[in-house]
């Protein structure tokens, strides 16, 4: 059997896999939520990878390596370690959110709006020259996306723009609690137009600076965010942001296909290769090299500023840590996955004891706080949510979370415990019910 046979062979094995899990999710229950919608993205950049894993027409993207079966058999069991919670809750389905006592969630949406506003100045200055510039000058995108990469060697070091710092780490939680403050019955509507522009702003400023995974990451995870509240919001609401998000998703592509012509029109093998090598990369490069990479990184991207408290050669963008790590037959360079992410960091073997004992701990706060009344409980739902992000944001990309967005991490991990111990306090010391 040929290369090029066996490299078909293995990609379709894994398209099949994720088809037959697939089948199996959606016999558990027929709802589509998050989980099925991250199984059909998984399908989609499996799909990809077996349309460019024979490709020759850019050698010096798609020099892969033969595949082999073990890497595929590893990826597929860490993806559904890591899916483990949306399994759960698509297996224990809930009927309604049991919302907090709490004003927080209403000072910290107040809070992104805020930001949001404080960074339009910035925005409306760079409009001209990032947004409207994409659409009248061919090479735009690529100039906007070559000045980000020149000055990337000066990030991560001092404190520069706070406003977009918090921006940047509230910008999961603007998601999340759009649709949570959709759920109520009675509606906040200040607060919901003002995440929804909030949103739109994470959406826009990556394409100012020609960035198409900052715009593919947001909207995955906005999608995923409906996904996740789906089953907890109205009939009519569910058409609405159907509606909404058809026309919004046909606005935004616009750009998107203006910076990828851009950045990548001028080329003899044409677009549509470089589209199959970018969605289609991830798989392949993890097949390749995330189980043996010729050393590790230490948890310098995953767990970024976490080791520069502990370790000062740490490096303070991915500029050094490609200098450092050097001798790796892959960085941050190309996408491995997020499963890629953590076995360059930490190796296989303790990639797979960190997915088994998060997602044990995840699985152990829906069974200990499980209610009677089938709800769900907020802390847990915000959880979950973080858990599906990751699978969503990382399964053709990288781990999101890595570098300075571990502030996202910090950020999500406070609200949790507040949201935990807030709900425990008032168990034993209960107020009057407030009127959602």
């Amino acid at each position: 059997m040929s290369v090029i046979e066996s490299n078909y062979i293995l990609s379709a094995f894994l398209i099949l896999l994720w088809v037959i899990t697939l089948i199996w999710y959606q016999r558990k229950n027929k709802n589509f939520d998050a989980g099925s919608f991250i199984i059909v993205m998984y399908i989609i950049y499996a799909v990809f990878s077996i349309m460019t894993i024979n490709d020759d027409s850019i050698p010096q993207l798609t020099n892969y390596e033969p595949l082999t079966l073990f890497p595929y058999l590893y990826l597929y069991v860490m993806m559904m370690i890591a899916l483990t919670p949306a399994i759960y809750h698509h297996t224990n389905s809930t009927d309604s959110i049991e919302y907090p006592q709490s004003n927080i969630l209403r000072i910290i949406a107040t809070i992104i709006i805020v930001v949001a506003i404080l960074n339009l100045p910035g925005i409306v200055s760079d409009f001209r020259n990032g947004l409207m510039s994409i659409f009248t000058d061919a090479e735009a995108g690529k100039k906007a996306y070559m000045e980000q990469i020149d000055n990337a060697s000066n990030v991560g070091g001092a404190i520069r723009n706070i406003p977009a710092i918090l921006f940047n780490s509230f910008s999961d939680i603007g998601i999340f609690l759009l649709f949570y403050f959709m759920t109520m019955n009675k509606k906040n509507h200040k607060i919901i137009y003002g995440l929804l522009f909030a949103n739109v702003i994470n959406l826009i400023m990556p394409v100012m600076r020609g960035q198409r995974s900052g715009v593919a990451l947001a909207f995955l995870t906005i999608i995923c965010g409906y996904f996740l509240f789906k089953q907890y919001l109205s009939k009519r609401l569910n058409k609405v942001i159907k509606k909404i998000g058809i026309v919004f998703i046909a606005i935004i592509t616009l750009p998107v296909a203006a910076i990828t012509i851009s950045r990548f029109g001028s080329e003899k093998a044409g677009v549509a290769t470089f589209i199959n090598w970018y969605i289609g990369q991830g798989n392949i490069y993890f097949n390749n090299h995330a189980l043996d990479d010729n050393g590790l990184r230490y948890g310098d991207r995953t767990l970024n500023l976490f080791k520069r408290l502990v370790d000062s050669k740490t490096s303070m963008n991915y500029v050094e840590r490609r200098e450092i790590y050097s001798k790796l037959k892959i960085n941050d360079e190309v996408f491995s996955t997020f499963v890629g992410d953590f076995t360059i960091d930490f190796g296989p073997f303790f990639a797979v004891i960190i997915f088994i004992v998060f997602n044990f701990f995840v699985i152990y706060s829906f069974q200990k706080n499980k209610t009677n009344n089938n709800k769900i409980k907020l802390h847990q739902l915000l959880l979950l949510y973080f858990t599906v992000c990751i699978s969503a944001q990382g399964g053709m990309y990288l781990f999101s979370y890595s570098d300075t967005r571990n502030l996202n991490i910090i950020v999500l991990a406070l609200l949790y415990y507040y949201l935990k111990y807030h709900e425990a306090l008032l168990e034993k010391f209960p107020l009057k019910k407030q009127n959602k």
